[in-house]
Order: structure tokens, then C-alpha cells, then sequence
């Protein structure tokens, strides 16, 4: 009798650890998306909107009502035509549009283009050339099969506001540094709020751009390592935080340390509204030190004294001690931050990915790269930065046909997805309902209840499931994000990557491919977390 109340508790405590998800609406099937770029928009008016851009076909706007009903279909052919070199910067709503940032490369120079459509027609409302870089040389033109994506503009936005910013790596003002790079402010409206040059800091004249963070129409701070390059492996610099004001048209520029002189590599920043504090997430090294130290940290920056006042030891050691009791004594935690979520009440949480490159040389061909996507963790603390918990999940993916950087799950939050070869069913992410985190992946059947270190990689995606976990717990357990299959269903997977959850509603909506024994559909899906 008491085994079968314990039996209960314990069916009844994991039910509960799970979030429930209620289906509110979907779509008919239709064929599934394999090319392009797409991302999925939950409007302030109630519109949801699938935003699809291909680089031959154009861009495709799909509107669904405050009722999820098919409202408006829309085709735009932009002025780029063929994109080359296409990176989506941004896809983000602004006083009721729909704004898009995309870049391609045109006779060799890299081009900002800025694309608005209104939210409830889809109608062009103004497209325009913003920004252009410095052309590529020939010698870094490649034949075949053509340019990589354009890295010479970042975009960032205000989550409080539609404000927003665009960084240009612009080398072609004839009053400019060799290295000079450009910042400008707009507002909702796209008014130019301020504009101005990066003038080099005090004795450094090279910038490594990390990051920038936008503060309603006030200011937008960037953080970058300004330096020197002493010879080709070895670089003096600072971490540098400039700061550009509403109205102004020059940068401010404070040097801030490092410690253990440490070089920053790659970083995001995010302005914490609660304790008024910038937070440096990032990864560094040390030259010549060996063993490199742990690349990850996190620096707390007033942006209005400017000064560091923390610098954080974020590694997960309890992801370090569940990954070495299941795989062995040797096999450290590795991973890296690649996303920092703030939560209403100043807290936060570090998700952490062991993303591990794959070189190949062939003799008589070009090198190419495979994408290791291995174990994560997440690790949540307080306002004051004091661990409050630690989550270690093992997983198992492999990106044959994707390049992903250094907080590219960061950067995924504003841009769009590449569907390429099903890569997009790869990765994760991530959902903050109020202030709890959940972990939403699409896995292998056979990788449940892992106890030893026999995880299966998910070779055809569409063999798997898609799963939910609740952070929080050291090894948290997962469940079907759909829950039971339907009739006929042999797998339900989803394009989390693309989805977008909407908390005033407290709605999520995402794609799901419906599988079964002779076929295989997508639909949308709008759903609704139970408590």
C-alpha cells in the first residue's frame, strides 16, 4: 500500500515538473519548408506572421489573424533580386511593422538593405539602402560557389522599446582610421537618433567589435577589445566600452580591465533593467598560457560611471561532475555561454553548449567543417550573481550543412533560421515563461532516462520527437512537447529555432512536421502553457 502512495507521489511530482502545453489552434498540413530563411512574428495586434525569404524566390509574408485564421498572403520581390551572400541581421516588429535588416554582397561590396511592411496588409511600406562597407578584394572572392555570409553589419535592438541600432565595419571614409567602423541609433519611426565614427581609444588603433546594447532612446553602448597587434599572434589591448548618446555625434570610449590578461574572443551584452547594470557575457584566452584557463565569463559594467565592477567565475561545475559520472573521470564539461536570459525580477540564467568543430582536408579538395552540437547546461542566479541552480542535459547533434559561431543561439534571437538539408530541426532552444526556463529540443526515442554514456545522435530528423525539459533539477527528464501522437503519427517533431512566444498571451507558436507511415506535413501550431 505504501509503495503503490509513493508510486502515486512520484507520478504526480513528475507530472507536475513537466510543463503542460495546450493546443489552442493549428493550421491545415502544408508541404514542408526546405529552403530559405524563416522566423515566426506574434504582432502587438494579434497577427502572427511566418516571415519566408529565399534567395531566388524573394520574400513571402503569411498573415494569420487574432483568430489564427489565414488573413493575407503576400509576395515582395525586393530591390537586391538575387541575394549573394545573404544574412538575415533582423526580423522585429516597430511601432506595428514588420521591419527586416538583410545584407548581401553586390559587385563584391557588402550592402545593408532595411525593408518595412505594414502589420495588418503585409504592404511594402519603404525599402531602402541604408549602409555599405568596404568592398571585398578579389583575392577574397570565391569562385565557387559564391560569397559567405556578410559579417560587416550587426544589429541590435531595445527589448523595451523599438529602438535599435546598426553597427558597419566601414573603412572607406576618407577622414576615417583604416580600422574605423561606424554606430547608428533609430528610432520606431527608423529616425536617425545619432550617428557617429569609432575614433580610436587612447594608444590602441585596432577594434574587435563583441557586442552592443541599446537603452531605450538614450544611449547605445558598445563593447568591443581595442588593441594593438605587436605581431601576428600577439595582441595589447583593453576591453573598451563607447558609448554614443542621443543627439550626439561622437563616441565616448572608456578602457575597462580584464583580469588574468585575458583577450576578449567573441561576447554578448545585455543591459539588466533592474539593476541598471551592463552584463558581458563572453569567451576569452590567454596568450601563450597552457593551459588555457575556462574561455567563459561574465562582467558586470555600470554603463553610466563607466567601470567593471565584477567579473564572475559562470563555470557549471555541476554540468562538469554529471558529465564526468556519465561518461568517464576524463571527460571535462567544455562548454561555452551562448545565451544569457534575463528574468523579471533581475535573476538570470547562462545557457552553456559543447560546440565542438569537425576539420576535414581532403587531399585533392577543399577543406570543409562539420558542427559538433553537444551536451548543455543551464545555470540560474540571482540578482546578487549567487547560484541557484544548475541543469545538465546530454544530447548529441551533428551540422553537416550549418556553420554556427559563438553565441549563435544569442544571435538566432533576432534574425531568422536557415532551413538547409534539415539542419533546422537540429540545435535547441529555449522558452522563459515566467521566469522558469524550459529546454525544447528535437531528439532521438531511444535517448530517454540516459544512465550511461550511450547517447544517440539523430542522424534523419525526421525519425525523431520533439521533447521539453523543465530546467532546474541537476539531470532534468524530459517528455513529448506534443504530447500522445495522433492517430496514425509515427513522430511530431518542430522548427523551435524559427518559434515565438508571445507573453502578454501567454501564447507560443511554432512549426511542427507531422510524420507518418507514408508521409510528412507541416502545420502551425499556437499553444498555451497550463500551469
Amino acid at each position: 500500500m505504501k509503495a503503490t502512495i509513493l508510486s502515486c507521489l512520484l507520478a504526480l511530482l513528475q507530472a507536475v515538473a513537466f510543463a503542460q502545453f495546450k493546443t489552442v489552434a493549428e493550421t491545415p498540413l502544408f508541404k514542408e519548408p526546405e529552403s530559405g530563411f524563416a522566423k515566426l512574428l506574434q504582432l502587438k495586434n494579434g497577427n502572427t506572421v511566418v516571415v519566408h525569404l529565399t534567395n531566388r524566390n524573394g520574400i513571402n509574408l503569411t498573415f494569420y489573424d487574432p483568430q489564427h485564421k489565414l488573413a493575407v498572403n503576400k509576395h515582395h520581390d525586393p530591390i537586391f533580386q538575387r541575394l549573394r551572400g545573404a544574412r538575415v541581421n533582423a526580423i522585429f516588429e516597430a511601432d506595428g511593422a514588420i521591419v527586416m535588416l538583410i545584407s548581401e554582397v553586390e559587385e563584391r561590396t557588402p550592402l545593408l538593405y532595411r525593408l518595412v511592411f505594414d502589420g495588418v496588409t503585409g504592404n511594402l511600406q519603404r525599402e531602402e539602402k541604408i549602409a555599405e562597407a568596404e568592398k571585398f578584394q578579389f583575392m577574397d572572392v570565391r569562385w565557387i560557389p559564391e560569397f559567405d555570409p556578410v559579417n560587416s553589419f550587426a544589429v541590435s535592438k531595445d527589448p523595451g522599446s523599438d529602438n535599435y541600432a546598426v553597427f558597419i565595419r566601414r573603412n572607406r571614409n576618407e577622414f576615417a582610421d583604416k580600422n574605423q567602423m561606424e554606430v547608428v541609433m533609430y528610432n520606431g519611426q527608423h529616425q536617425e537618433i545619432s550617428r557617429a565614427f569609432y575614433q580610436p581609444p587612447y594608444k590602441y588603433t585596432s577594434l574587435n567589435y563583441l557586442d552592443m546594447a541599446v537603452l531605450g532612446e538614450d544611449r547605445v553602448c558598445i563593447l568591443g577589445f581595442a588593441y594593438n597587434q605587436i605581431a601576428a599572434s600577439d595582441r595589447e589591448g583593453q576591453l573598451v566600452l563607447l558609448s554614443l548618446t542621443k543627439g550626439a555625434r561622437k563616441m565616448t570610449a572608456e578602457l575597462l580591465d580584464l583580469p588574468d590578461n585575458r583577450i576578449a574572443d567573441s561576447a554578448i551584452v545585455r543591459f539588466n533593467p533592474v539593476t541598471k547594470k551592463l552584463m558581458l557575457l563572453g569567451t576569452s584566452h590567454i596568450e601563450d598560457a597552457n593551459p588555457q584557463p575556462y574561455s567563459g565569463f561574465l562582467a558586470i559594467i555600470d554603463p553610466f560611471k563607466p567601470k567593471t565592477e565584477q567579473f564572475l567565475d559562470i563555470y557549471p561545475a555541476e554540468a562538469d561532475t554529471q558529465k564526468k559520472k556519465l561518461f568517464g573521470p576524463k571527460q571535462s564539461y567544455t562548454g561555452t555561454p551562448q545565451d544569457l536570459v534575463l528574468h523579471t525580477d533581475g535573476s538570470y540564467s547562462i545557457i552553456y553548449e559543447e560546440l565542438n568543430p569537425e576539420k576535414h582536408e581532403p587531399i585533392n579538395g577543399q577543406a570543409y567543417t562539420y558542427y559538433n552540437l553537444d551536451n548543455m547546461a543551464i545555470s540560474s542566479f540571482d540578482a546578487g550573481h549567487k547560484l541557484t541552480s544548475s541543469s545538465f542535459i546530454p544530447k548529441k547533434q551533428y551540422l553537416k550543412n550549418t556553420a554556427y559561431t559563438s553565441f549563435y543561439l544569442a544571435h538566432r534571437g533576432l534574425s531568422a533560421q536557415q532551413f538547409i538539408m534539415g539542419d533546422q530541426y537540429r540545435s535547441f532552444s529555449y522558452l522563459n515563461i515566467k521566469d522558469r526556463m524550459y529546454i525544447l529540443i528535437n531528439d532521438a526515442e531511444q535517448n530517454a532516462g540516459i544512465t550511461t554514456d550511450d547517447v544517440v545522435q539523430l542522424k534523419v530528423p525526421s525519425n525523431g520527437q520533439a521533447y521539453i525539459y523543465t530546467a532546474g533539477t541537476t539531470m532534468p527528464e524530459r517528455a513529448p512537447f506534443f504530447g500522445k501522437l495522433k492517430k496514425g503519427e509515427t513522430h511530431a517533431l518542430s522548427v523551435f529555432n524559427i518559434a515565438d512566444y508571445n507573453s502578454e498571451r501567454n501564447v507560443f507558436v511554432t512549426l511542427k512536421l507531422e510524420v507518418t507511415g507514408k508521409q510528412k506535413g507541416a502545420k502551425l501550431v499556437w499553444l498555451a502553457p497550463e500551469e
